[in-house]
């Protein structure tokens, strides 16, 4: 017998590990997600109690896969016609050895039945993807691309992903239900995409990963400001990213923006620890602790952008993780090539010319050219990101570096007015309170 707290670990490494690989094996199976899910729960839910008594197996995704599909297929046979009638997911099953249903077939087959006896190989590599690429599909709304690859994806339960963004986890499941449903409905294929147009659905992909990064980083995306619950939902979403973005460099290897992306999210958890401070007060990058920054994850990030470049990529998703890299990789704040990074921001702009960008690249002008530089090029942007809290955080910093205070103090209070996470509102009034 095992013991139940080694068991209990051995089933959260699993399903952390798993997760998207059985219900992706499951799925192929059913080609119904709600059944796929609940299967793949009860697998888990069998393994916390088959491993304490039989001790965790050599492979445990083969055995949560089997145990799934075997608990899906017979729901499935129990209910066999109901299930027939039912919409089924669109799958695009060229070369993947299953068979479309035939409408007089034997009502003892279904597609994919014959895959529970393949269980040395639990789930094919296109299964993984298609489950990746279908939680994005463009026909879905953004809110329900970026909630069913939590949940598909990443495994996240409903009430992970209504804490991560402040809502309800009756709104939550209310959203993941419809998104399922208009999967359904809409017919939307469960596929990898072909040649022609893998890289501009895969741009899809990265979208979808990059707002879940702002919001695993807590940095302005859904889920501002400190908040116990919150913040180790955010912990949750932040793996999920970056599991999804190592499962598409694996699978992907000749596409090099999903290994920028994955440089970004990296470089997010190496520097996670000294972001902030008391009462979830931001930390300058100036001010940040280094030595307590991971260098293990630094430098698999910087290898990651090195390779991606010296094999030709200059995508935006990479060049932003190129820029990351610049500024976490030395050892010391003051060893930035900051002409290196706005020259990169440069480039940046040829792919996305949009004032948030120029807003970064004035970050990086301060450092380079110094304050007066900067300031004149940020105030061209003054109407678009009037709005806009770090435009004004930004405007009184670097007037406060110019000696110019009475100006400086109007521009934080217009931040402090702006929405923002509670940590940067009290340093923000302690600031006015000393100014």
């Amino acid at each position: 017998m095992t013991d139940p707290g080694a068991a209990a670990a051995a089933v959260a490494t699993a399903h952390r590990a798993h997760w998207s690989t059985v219900l992706a094996a499951t799925v192929a199976l059913t080609r119904d997600l709600d059944l796929a899910e609940d299967s793949v729960q009860e697998a888990y839910a069998q393994a916390l109690e088959t491993w304490e008594r039989s001790g965790v197996p050599e492979n445990p995704a083969g055995w949560l896969t089997t145990a799934a599909r075997r608990r899906a297929l017979d729901v499935m046979r129990r209910a066999q016609t109901l299930q027939r009638k039912l919409p089924l997911l669109v799958w695009d099953g060229a070369g993947d050895g299953v068979e479309d249903e035939d409408e007089d077939g034997d009502e003892d087959e279904h597609p994919g039945h014959r895959r529970i006896e393949d269980e040395s190989v639990p789930v094919v590599l296109d299964e993984r993807l298609r489950l990746i690429f279908l939680a994005a599909h463009p026909a879905l709304a953004p809110t329900s691309r970026i909630v069913l690859t939590l949940r598909l994806v990443g495994g996240l339960s409903t009430e992970q992903i209504a804490a991560a963004f402040l809502v309800q986890t009756s709104t939550m499941a209310a959203r993941l239900t419809r998104a399922k449903k208009r999967i359904r409905l809409s017919r939307i294929p469960c596929r990898v995409p072909p040649a022609e147009e893998l890289d501009s659905r895969l741009v899809d992909v990265l979208d979808v990963l990059s707002v879940l990064l702002a919001t695993g980083a807590g940095s302005g995306g859904a889920a501002p400001g400190p908040a116990p619950e919150g913040s180790g939902s955010r912990a949750a979403v932040l793996d999920t990213v970056v599991h999804t973005l190592e499962v598409l460099v694996d699978l992907l290897p000749g596409r090099t923006e999903p290994r920028g992306l994955l440089a970004q999210a990296l470089l997010l958890r190496a520097r996670a620890s000294t972001r902030t401070g008391a009462r979830g007060r931001p930390i300058a990058l100036a001010e940040q602790d280094r030595a307590q920054w991971d260098r293990e994850l630094i430098d698999r990030a910087d290898r990651l952008v090195v390779g991606a470049l010296a094999q030709g990529g200059r995508g935006p998703y990479l060049l932003q993780g190129a820029i990351a890299a610049c500024v976490a990789v030395p050892a010391r704040h003051e060893d930035i090539d900051w002409r290196e990074v706005v020259e990169l921001y440069d480039a940046l702009l040829v792919h996305w010319p949009t004032a948030i960008v120029q807003l970064a690249r004035v970050v990086a002008i301060s450092e380079a050219d110094g304050a007066a530089a900067a300031l004149a090029d940020l105030e061209p942007l003054a109407e678009e990101l009037d709005a806009h809290r770090p435009f004004h955080v930004i405007r009184g910093e670097l007037l406060s570096r110019l000696g110019e205070h009475d100006r400086a103090v109007p521009a934080f209070r217009a931040a402090l007015e702006r929405p923002g996470g509670e940590g940067e509102s009290d340093l923000l009034r302690e600031l006015l309170r000393t100014s």
